[in-house]
């Protein structure tokens, strides 16, 4: 009630009387200023009435009501609007998934010079002889890319195994074996010894580099221009205390038949080179289609407690299932399962391997023959490995040089994690037979 003075109360008692007791409709109005000498404004009519008791003038519209209604009703339509720009919202988190499989994809290029290392996990699933447990403790292996613009690489006599702080080591027994300029590491096969008559009497002096620590299980990757001569083998293997090896093998001249676009892939199972009758020897030659010495290629190795796969600028080559080297002779698989130390190198096959290998070198020609290598690229399987990432400190080589000299090795020396000093990847002695 708008008015509620005793005068305005008299006015209208007044009016409501002669009008027998109804409200009285004055002139139209749209506010009570409209209605001088009137109670108020009746809003649902828009006439000024007498409203004694504050029941009309007070009362909302029937038609604000309706209005009202109707609003609501426009509200719950657009909330039915914004549930559907949701679902619209969900086909876009589709799309972003489709596009992160493409890059797993790009994974596999050439791409020189690699920054990003990921990790290969093996899913997790109930142990068993294609699944063996973990060891206790793991082997500490590093995943990280070393592309040759700041390594740390130390000779095998400085080098305390147990250091995180080193990237490679030298086991070639010469610091001339190898050089790091522009970000390439040129491994250098030296000239071997001759006779009197002049005569090659030894196979040329390898260089071979280790990784400064081991691995089980997981992908190892290189970038590598291989050397053209025949008899000169660019390879990169794994290698276990007992035997146990994979590796790639790279010359121009298999068997002295086989050109150029072959290379060999091979593994040994605790020093042993013949498999099981069903898949025959453990050598395979895939042909890749290209030259192998003329640029620089990625040769990858995946290497999984159930299988392997050799994989060539992102092409998979040759895939090993460790069920299908079961030997049922010796009770046992014939598949490479050990801690293994990482190593590349370049050796002499043409001297007693040249049946194999190519060869031999006429080493009258050459001071040295070389193999360059871009990255080198490692992703430890955690399941199996402590995991540790690139090292941190820039002045490892002298910590390392700075250590008690009676703990060093030398050359011939076996050390801990299975190295002997002066021996190169894939030993020279006779491979094929």
């Amino acid at each position: 009630m708008r008015l509620s003075s005793i005068a305005t109360f008299t006015l209208a008692a007044l009016v409501a009387s002669s009008s027998a007791g109804t409200l009285v409709a004055r002139s139209s109005c749209k506010t009570d200023n409209d209605c001088p000498g009137v109670t108020c404004c009746n809003l649902s009519t828009l006439q000024c009435v007498n409203d004694p008791n504050g029941t009309i003038c007070d009362i909302a519209p029937k038609t604000t009501k309706k209005t009202t209604t109707t609003k609501k009703a426009t509200t719950t339509t657009k909330k039915t609007t914004t549930t559907t720009k949701k679902t619209t919202t969900t086909k876009k988190t589709t799309t972003t998934t489709k596009k992160t499989t493409t890059t797993t994809k790009k994974t596999t290029t050439t791409t020189k010079k690699p920054t990003t290392t990921t990790t290969t996990a093996t899913t997790t699933a109930s142990y068993g002889p294609l699944h063996p447990s973990p060891m206790n403790p793991k082997p500490t292996c590093r995943s990280y890319t070393e592309n040759f613009n700041n390594p740390v690489i130390v000779e095998a006599d400085d080098w305390a195994p147990q250091s995180t702080s080193v990237d490679m080591v030298n086991i070639s027994g010469s610091p001339s074996a190898y050089s790091v300029k522009n970000g390439i590491l040129t491994l250098k096969m030296l000239p071997p010894t001759f006779n009197k008559s002049g005569q090659q009497n030894s196979e040329g002096v390898a260089a071979t580099i280790d990784m400064a620590f081991e691995m089980q299980y997981g992908n190892i990757e290189i970038r590598v221009k291989a050397n053209p001569v025949a008899g000169a083998v660019s390879t990169f293997n794994t290698m276990s205390a007992s035997g146990d090896e994979i590796d790639i093998e790279i010359s121009p001249k298999f068997f002295n038949s086989h050109g150029p676009t072959y290379f060999e892939s091979n593994y040994f199972s605790k020093g042993r080179m013949d498999g099981p009758s069903k898949i025959g020897d453990h050598e395979y030659y895939p042909n890749v289609g290209f030259n192998t010495s003329a640029d620089f290629h990625v040769y990858r190795v995946e290497w999984y407690p159930d299988h392997m796969t050799w994989i060539v600028d992102g092409q998979t080559v040759r895939t090993l299932n460790k069920a299908d080297t079961y030997s049922s002779s010796g009770n046992e698989y014939m598949y490479p399962m050990e801690v293994s130390r990482l190593e590349i190198g370049i050796w002499d096959a043409g001297y007693q391997n040249s049946g194999w290998g190519g060869g031999p070198i006429n080493w009258h020609q050459y001071t040295e023959l070389d193999a360059q290598f871009d990255y080198i690229k490692v992703e430890c399987n955690p399941e199996y490995n402590h995991v540790i990432g690139p090292r941190t400190t820039t002045n490892a080589l002298a910590s390392v040089k700075n250590a008690d000299s009676d703990n060093k090795s030398q050359v011939g020396d076996k050390l801990s994690n299975g190295i002997v000093i002066g021996h190169h990847a894939s030993p020279g002695a006779p491979k094929h037979h």
